[in-house]
């Protein structure tokens, strides 16, 4: 069994790492989520990052190429889910003892731990959309950067020669690189 998970892990790992060399924790200084515009061959969908990640936290991270990111959220839902059903079975095991006090110390610990369970899932979802974002703007950074522009207008200005005024028509190319 140990094998089989740290094979996934490991697949995982070379699978999501053949888009981009930066990681999301340096592009997220150098790009704003919020002037995402998608663009054909964006290679991460973000809503499919967020419905991902609703289902299990940090897959969305994952399949963004943020492994480590998505395993440090699936491992924080975990422990905090932990957290809550510890609590649970001091509730289960006192309240039917006859020990009141210790089943509200039960009960304060599980409702801790579901609380942060719900809050650890639903930054889960946000921060996964928030990665596929960001890495797709450093991917079409990339595409801007190595790429020839030629852009090619209609010219019609007017000109003063020899106190006629002439009207010369043409072209303009624009290249930009």
């Amino acid at each position: 069994m140990k094998k089989l998970i740290l094979l996934s892990v490991l697949f995982l790992g070379l699978a999501s790492s053949t888009v981009s060399a930066q990681t999301y924790s340096t592009n997220k200084f150098k790009f704003d989520s919020r002037m995402y515009i998608p663009q054909f061959g964006d290679p991460y969908n973000p809503a499919l990052s967020g419905v991902c990640s609703f289902i299990m936290p940090g897959l969305g991270q994952m399949i963004s190429g943020e492994v480590g990111r998505g395993l440090g959220f699936l491992g924080g839902s975990a422990a905090c889910g932990l957290v809550g059903f510890v609590g649970y079975g001091i509730v289960v095991t006192n309240a039917y003892n006859g020990n009141s006090s210790a089943a509200e110390a039960g009960l304060s610990l599980m409702l801790v731990g579901f609380t942060a369970m719900a809050v650890v899932d639903i930054w889960a979802i946000v921060d996964a959309v928030n990665v596929a974002k960001v890495n797709n703007m450093y991917i079409q950074s990339l595409r801007k950067a190595s790429s020839i522009n030629f852009e090619l207008a209609p010219y019609i200005s007017q000109i003063s020669v020899n106190n006629k005024i002439e009207t010369p028509v043409g072209l303009s190319l624009k290249m930009s690189f």
